[in-house]
């Protein structure tokens, strides 16, 4: 998988390097590398990706979202296919907030309801325009890390079997919780120049079941993963991953706002 996702990365970057939606992070590529042809949106975790193609040769392709009113236009990437045309591809993440998505989209400046549209409705403006039905997030499902007012922020991790019965360490392999019951735990990162001991989680006296650990963040982007039992783990609750820049290791990635 390795080989597509680097080449895909390069095509990327190559064909719209001033694109905003977010894909830096590896864990995206590999969810989206395996789509091949347009069809309807596909719901992933926290993303839908939306693509789009056509016979004739397309220079932009973009969507906008009812509950932006239509005001922002989030661009796609292209992918180039030999002797077909170009798929272009969208990530985007969603507000777990939002049972659905409208949307229409915006090929070389000209508005259309998505062909591969799962749902098409008519808006109060007697326009069509393609719905999304987005799934419940599961009740269990933290928020976490939580960003908060004082420029700090909290780590939680919980190794309870109801919410998972394993964790996803860096190297992609799965290791079991059943057997943690007072773990070692600490927080390694970029921002603490990936020191073991430095920050040690503790059982969170909020949260029953759960170990947290509150440190002061500075804006901007950090990656980090937890050390439980000498495990290098990444974040179960925040599915943002990509490589650290140093030595390519697979992290969790939290952007910190100014």
């Amino acid at each position: 998988m390795v080989r597509p996702v680097i080449f895909l990365l390069l095509v990327l970057v190559a064909v719209f390097p001033a694109a905003t939606q977010d894909l830096a992070g590896t864990d995206t590529f590999l969810r989206v590398s395996g789509i091949n042809e347009a069809g309807p949106p596909q719901v992933m975790d926290d993303l839908v990706v939306f693509t789009y193609e056509q016979r004739e040769y397309a220079r932009y392709v973009a969507v906008a979202f009812a509950h932006e009113n239509y005001e922002q236009k989030h661009l796609f990437l292209a992918r180039r296919r030999e002797g077909q045309p170009d798929l272009f591809f969208l990530a985007y993440q969603v507000d777990p907030e939002l049972p659905y998505l409208e949307y229409r989209l915006i090929v070389d400046g000209v508005w259309l309801t998505d062909p591969h549209a799962p749902d098409v409705r008519t808006d109060r403006r007697g326009i069509a325009v393609g719905r999304v039905d987005l799934p419940e997030i599961p009740p269990y499902r933290e928020e976490s890390p939580v960003i908060h007012n004082d420029g700090t922020v909290t780590f939680r991790i919980s190794f309870d079997v109801r919410i998972s019965a394993t964790l996803e360490t860096v190297d992609r392999r799965q290791v079991s919780v059943s057997h943690l019951e007072e773990p070692r735990i600490s927080l390694v990162g970029s921002f603490n120049g990936w020191d073991p001991f430095m920050h040690p989680l503790r059982p969170d006296p909020t949260r029953e079941g759960f170990y947290s650990v509150r440190v002061p963040l500075r804006p901007g982007e950090h990656h980090y993963y937890f050390l439980v039992e000498g495990e290098r783990v990444l974040d179960p609750f925040n599915l943002r991953r990509s490589r650290d820049r140093q030595n390519g290791t697979l992290v969790t990635t939290l952007t910190v706002p100014r």
